[in-house]
């Protein structure tokens, strides 16, 4: 407002600075608490920026130690890496072992023929279908179908009969094969390899030639390659890794072997020459996780240590700490000394708390760090480290496997009881004797299972001299349908005593099978139903739980959220199962319930409520805004008092000169009375 001033003439009085006086005295102390006030908020806001930062800092220092690859502690040395080396999980087995590495596992490949002429990529290959299916070859040639390996088809038509065309509809497609074209100065040749190494994953491709002829090397069937014809050359045989070790013979279907070293994966690189080794020697490795650990005491103790002087008291001569006295400080630091001194003695093992792994804690609330206690238990239980730090689940029970848990679930040890065992679904049918002959009059049918139809089915047409013979291309064809496909189901066919089983590979409720169709009853098949899988029944910590296919899932108590997986084993008490959230999780859960992660707003989110430093920093805010209000209110009121204070003072200015004026005149009238004197 504009400011009002008097001169006093009246009165003589300097009003001015008598009002001022005034004003400031009642204004001045009231407005330097407020300023004081705010700036005080002002300072623990910055304080508590620093802390939030310093708390950021300590919880991603220790990101490492919740992950189980960092206590893959221990280093391999091979003699000779291009042959052998090794992938080295938790728990990696330390040693030394001798390696002959007789073949490395192959994939199969097989290219066109040179004796056809391929001129270009755009070439035609002639058009009908291209079936292929996988399995063995034995030494006679013959090829054995892996009923498995769902059988795969491609349609060769005038939109893709050429052979770059077929190149791109076959890695384009969900095949297992991949496809190139190579020119060898000739001729372009097709290029086919399995993606999948090892004997029982060779390839047979037999085809359906439009131009009516399967089997001649004119047309797409110059692409056939099976036990009976085979128009393209094989460049590479499908074969298994062989390798020998400390004089055992190992055979895998792949080149990363495993189940041979405990924690260990052996990669196959190359051949070893006959009568030579490889020598493979793995190592305890304490380093990484050693420097994790340290970094964890460094990090935990810059945060204590700036929380000690954020709440420092100064003393008479000092000065104290932005935040002294807050007890929000004193809250956190006690939740983080209470993750600290909490002990995991369900994870099992030797190192079930802090103090196991040598840390202690000092007056001032930082740790200190054993060196010989933290070097005992790495070389002694790397594995209890590792479960102390990162979440894990087990069972007792070699049969049930720990599946998952929820946020619900209370870590803890929790018994498991078994009432029915989960069973699949299946279908009997009487079996054809042998030898049976399948043709276009009986070679088709419809089968549902776990709920979904087939498509018609389709029999190979022939004569089938033994009972694995016809199971095996019923089962074969049956996986291979292209409904069952999409879904990932497959069922299994046996034969014993006459009879025939058609047995769902899903357990439960939805584990069903039944034929629906049949060409007619020369086929073998009939229509029927089967029986219905159950759900497996039992408890987990004394409590029924859900039960679906072959998992149980436990839906309340401290034990909510586990669930398991029963894959077989007896009926009743089944031992337990236990889940370890970590300390690694626990400081997490506690952290981010403390830690602002918007604290770069310069106002604050007073509308919503967050973390421990998200609510008092908001608070802090909302504290200097309320001030501001204060002082916009006082400033209003003193601005008032001013104005009545000018109108009182010149109110008496005025009185004060009207009674000088009378006073004068009185004595100017005495003055001019006859005879009156002064004296």
């Amino acid at each position: 407002m504009t400011a009002i001033t008097s001169t006093g003439l009246g009165s003589g009085l300097d009003i001015n600075s008598i009002v001022t006086a005034i004003v400031d005295a009642e204004k001045d102390p009231a407005l330097a608490s407020m300023t004081s006030a705010a700036a005080a908020a002002t300072a623990a806001i910055s304080a508590y920026g620093v802390l939030n930062s310093e708390l950021s800092a300590f919880k991603d220092s220790y990101s490492d130690l919740s992950r189980n690859s960092t206590f893959s502690a221990a280093t391999s040395t091979s003699s000779d890496s291009g042959i052998l080396n090794a992938t080295l999980g938790i728990g990696a087995q330390t040693g030394s072992w001798s390696f002959e590495v007789e073949q490395q596992a192959k994939a199969q490949t097989i290219v066109s023929s040179s004796a056809n002429s391929y001129t270009e990529s755009a070439s035609e290959v002639g058009t009908g279908t291209i079936s292929f299916s996988y399995g063995s070859y034995g030494t006679d040639g013959s090829f054995s179908i892996n009923p498995d390996k769902a059988i795969e088809t491609l349609t060769i038509d005038a939109s893709n009969n050429s052979l770059g065309e077929l190149r791109d509809a076959i890695n384009e497609g969900d095949y297992s094969v991949s496809a190139s074209i190579i020119d060898d100065g000739s001729n372009y040749r097709l290029v086919l390899t399995n993606k999948e190494t090892g004997a029982e994953n060779a390839m047979q491709l037999t085809v359906v030639d439009d131009d009516g002829d399967n089997s001649d090397a004119i047309g797409l069937s110059a692409l056939t390659y099976s036990a009976d014809v085979k128009h393209m050359d094989q460049t590479s045989t499908a074969q298994d890794a062989k390798i020998v070790m400390n004089g055992i013979e190992i055979t895998r279907s792949t080149n990363e072997i495993s189940s041979v070293i405990e924690g260990v994966t052996l990669n196959i690189g190359g051949e070893t020459e006959v009568g030579e080794t490889v020598s493979l020697t793995i190592t305890q490795d304490t380093s990484a996780v050693e420097e994790q650990i340290n970094a964890f005491v460094e990090n935990y103790n810059n945060t204590i240590t700036q929380m000690n002087s954020l709440t420092a008291y100064g003393g008479e001569s000092g000065s104290d700490g932005a935040l002294n006295g807050d007890s929000t400080v004193r809250n956190i630091q006690n939740q983080m000394r209470a993750v600290l001194n909490t002990t995991v003695s369900h994870s099992g093992g030797v190192v079930q708390s802090f103090a196991d792994l040598g840390m202690l804690t000092n007056l001032d609330g930082t740790l200190s760090l054993d060196a010989d206690t933290l070097t005992a238990a790495m070389e002694n239980d790397m594995e209890s480290i590792a479960n102390f730090f990162t979440a894990s689940g087990g069972a007792s029970d070699s049969l049930i496997d720990f599946e998952s848990k929820s946020t619900f679930t209370v870590p803890g040890t929790y018994d498991v009881e078994v009432t029915k065992l989960a069973t699949q679904g299946v279908l009997t049918n009487s079996a054809p004797t042998m030898p049976f002959t399948i043709d276009s009059s009986n070679d088709t049918f419809k089968i549902r299972l776990d709920g979904f139809l087939s498509n018609d089915i389709v029999l190979s047409a022939g004569t089938y001299n033994t009972m694995e013979e016809y199971t095996t291309e019923l089962q074969s064809k049956i996986n291979s349908d292209a409904n069952f496909v999409e879904n990932d189901l497959n069922m299994s066919i046996l034969e014993s005593a006459g009879v025939l089983s058609f047995t769902s590979n899903s357990y439960g409720s939805s584990s069903t099978v039944a034929i629906t169709e049949v060409e007619n009853a020369s086929s073998g098949l009939t229509v029927g139903g089967g029986i219905n899988g159950e759900n497996i029944e039992g408890l987990i910590a004394g409590v029924i739980a859900s039960g679906e296919g072959q998992y149980l899932l436990s839906n309340s108590g401290d034990s909510q959220g586990i669930k398991v997986q029963v894959s077989g084993g007896e009926l009743g008490e089944r031992g337990t199962v236990t889940y370890s959230q970590g300390m690694s999780s626990m400081l997490d859960d506690m952290l981010d319930g403390v830690i602002d992660s918007n604290i770069s707003s310069s106002e604050g989110d007073t509308g919503t409520s967050g973390t421990t430093i998200d609510g008092k920093i908001d608070s802090l805010y909302k504290k200097i805004a309320s001030l501001e209000e204060q002082e916009e209110s006082l400033t209003y009121k003193m601005d008032k008092l001013e104005a009545r204070l000018y109108t009182q003072f010149n109110a008496m200015d005025i009185a004060v000169s009207s009674l000088n004026n009378t006073m004068s005149y009185l004595e100017s009238t005495l003055d001019a009375l006859p005879g009156y004197s002064n004296d």
